[in-house]
């Protein structure tokens, strides 16, 4: 009769660590669900138009509720695509760029760059500068200005705040 009880309980025993295992991996996934359904966002760098901030390849981690602000690489949705761009400029604000001295400023003060490859003398055609950033939009560059499809492109143009789809926050090593 005794080991008839102690196998029960052991049963019992096993019983409860699978029910408490399943929960705990259902848990584990609900979270991992979440965070990145509605916290974070991977995304890789596709070219070199980021470069020397990013390299081709890199993945990075976006955060997608975080609003952009001058400054901040966000990547965003294009036709089928994500792209990775620096904000230079936010709605309201005023971007002119001199292609011949690759100097670009911002409300009427030269930008300070420490980030891009060389300046910028690549002309895309998409504006006559300056240019004013319409409300709920954002104009974005990469990085490697020469080297770059952004909003200076014709097909890019400026970005909308419904395509952006997250603020880059780390690379991952």
């Amino acid at each position: 009769m005794s080991n008839d009880v102690e196998t029960t309980a052991q049963v019992n025993t096993a019983k409860k660590e699978k029910i408490k295992d399943f929960v705990s991996y259902i848990i584990i996934t609900v979270v991992i669900v979440f965070v990145f359904g509605v916290i974070l966002k991977p995304a890789v760098v596709n070219g070199e138009s980021m470069n020397d901030t990013y390299q081709n390849n890199d993945v990075l981690m976006c955060l997608r509720q975080k609003r952009p602000d001058k400054g901040d690489v966000i990547i965003f949705k294009w036709n089928d695509e994500y792209l990775v761009k620096r904000v230079i400029a936010t709605a309201g604000d005023t971007v002119d760029i001199d292609f011949e001295s690759g100097i670009v400023t911002l409300n009427g003060n030269t930008l300070s760059e420490p980030y891009i490859k060389e300046p910028t003398h690549e002309r895309e055609g998409t504006f006559e500068y300056p240019v004013t950033v319409p409300e709920d939009s954002f104009f974005v560059m990469g990085d490697n200005r020469n080297y770059s499809a952004d909003s200076r492109n014709d097909l890019i143009g400026f970005v909308s705040k419904e395509q952006v789809a997250g603020v880059v926050w780390f690379e991952l090593p």
